[in-house]
């Protein structure tokens, strides 16, 4: 009897694995901000397995990493702006919104005002991570614009004064400024620009675009959703 058992858990456990192993995988690239990357990687997580795929989530360079989706070298990217596929032929954006995130204006100076949005950093020098399409689109009208590979450099630029302004996200940058121990560093009000996120899918995909939209309603609906950004501190 012993060896039944035995052989029936062996068995079991090779299904298992091969079950696993004939899932699809889906590979999605990102360079979002830790807490962005985090909420893109359990939502997609939960969707996908709903729909009978896993994810690999891998990280490349900002501009690079949409090249890449574009291509069809990955399966997808995000999370980004809405309305990239105009500049991204090949990319499909998934027509339900992942999370929402606040794109602001990081300075030492809390005198400086935005109240004009965009048109207020005229007067300034800014600097935002290369790649970041909302920054670029928005944010060249500035007196001096500085690109960077990484958010470390934009809060080391602003606090040796090389520039006024870091652009970056909310919740991410404050949490970046606690931790490289620049208490003087932080986000001025109001937001540049409040602005819902979204993954997109190389075309080859298409047909999988709707799903996952539908998966991602379904989550927000029986709960699952909220209790996945809840538990990485919310959007």
């Amino acid at each position: 009897m012993r060896r039944i058992v035995l052989f029936l858990i062996a068995v079991s456990l090779v299904w298992l694995a091969s079950a696993r192993a004939e899932s699809p995988v889906l590979t999605i690239s990102s360079n979002n901000t830790p807490m962005d990357r985090l909420a893109l990687q359990e939502l997609s997580r939960e969707a996908l397995r709903r729909l009978g795929y896993e994810l690999n989530l891998v990280n490349l360079p900002s501009e690079r990493s949409l090249v890449a989706a574009n291509a069809g070298e990955v399966d997808g990217e995000g999370l980004r702006v809405p309305g990239l596929q105009q500049q991204y032929p090949n990319l499909i954006q998934i027509p339900e919104r992942f999370i929402g995130i606040s794109f602001v204006a990081f300075a030492k100076d809390k005198n400086i005002k935005l109240e004009q949005g965009w048109d207020s950093l005229q007067p300034y020098s800014v600097a935002f991570i290369t790649g970041w399409k909302m920054f670029e689109a928005n944010a060249g009208g500035a007196r001096v614009v500085n690109k960077v590979d990484k958010p470390e450099q934009l809060f080391l630029m602003l606090d040796n004064d090389r520039v006024d302004l870091a652009l970056y996200t909310r919740a991410d940058g404050i949490a970046l400024a606690r931790k490289l121990g620049l208490p003087q560093v932080a986000p001025l009000v109001p937001a540049l620009k409040d602005v819902d996120m979204f993954l997109y899918l190389n075309k080859k995909h298409a047909a999988l675009a709707p799903k996952i939209a539908q998966a991602l309603r379904d989550m927000k609906a029986d709960g699952s959703y909220q209790r996945i950004l809840a538990g990485i501190g919310g959007q």
